[in-house]
């Protein structure tokens, strides 16, 4: 066993991607869940951007969240494909009021089953954006579908900070459950060693601006 500073702990870390249009708030939800903020004038990720937090889980275990937010530019594709294989959660992102960023998930459904490594279990959201707008997508239909692909749905909004830290308190248990419970014995999830006393969050950004 590893000696180790009673500051220092090992923890669970996942790893989930963002994958959807440019412009639908895949980086509003993120800085949302990190900051508490909202930025109107948020500028779209260009290429892709790294962060993380800590999350406690309802058993009182502490898992590490690393997300990968990806840009939606079409020639930014093959960069973000390189991180797909090892992706352990992801979020399908589509805003309320663009009925094209909804018509183009099954587009990015296809890419990633294309590029992942095929590990089963992996939990999967189909997150709606921009709840505070005026609807243009039908909800029933994007129930409907995220049924039909195995898919837990939930409209949030960024601005209104509705459902932003309930989407990712789910998307932690659940890859507990999966990754951990229902995995007994295996020792193939990744660990990190974290120092209690560093903040429980962080940014950085590749090919932002």
């Amino acid at each position: 066993m590893k000696n180790k500073s009673k500051n220092n702990k090992e923890i669970l870390s996942f790893k989930v991607i963002t994958l959807g249009e440019s412009g639908v708030g895949k980086t509003s939800i993120i800085e949302r869940f990190l900051y508490n903020k909202f930025d109107d004038n948020c500028l779209s990720t260009i290429g892709l951007s790294f962060s993380y937090k800590d999350i406690t889980l309802k058993n009182k275990e502490k898992i590490q969240i690393k997300l990968i937010d990806t840009g939606g530019q079409e020639k930014f594709r093959a960069l973000a494909k390189s991180y797909f294989k090892n992706a352990d959660g992801v979020l399908f992102v589509y805003a309320k009021d663009n009925q094209n960023s909804f018509d183009n998930i099954r587009d990015w459904i296809i890419l990633f089953n294309e590029n992942h490594n095929g590990k089963e279990g992996i939990p999967q959201y189909l997150v709606e954006t921009k709840s505070d707008l005026d609807r243009v997508v039908d909800e029933n239909k994007a129930q409907e579908f995220a049924k039909e692909n195995n898919m837990k749905w939930i409209s949030t909004s960024s601005k209104d900070n509705n459902s932003i830290n309930e989407l990712f308190d789910d998307i932690a248990e659940l890859l507990y459950d999966s990754f951990v419970k229902n995995n007994k014995g295996k020792k193939n999830q990744k660990k990190i060693l974290i120092n209690s006393e560093k903040k429980k969050s962080g940014h950085c950004c590749l090919y932002q601006h």
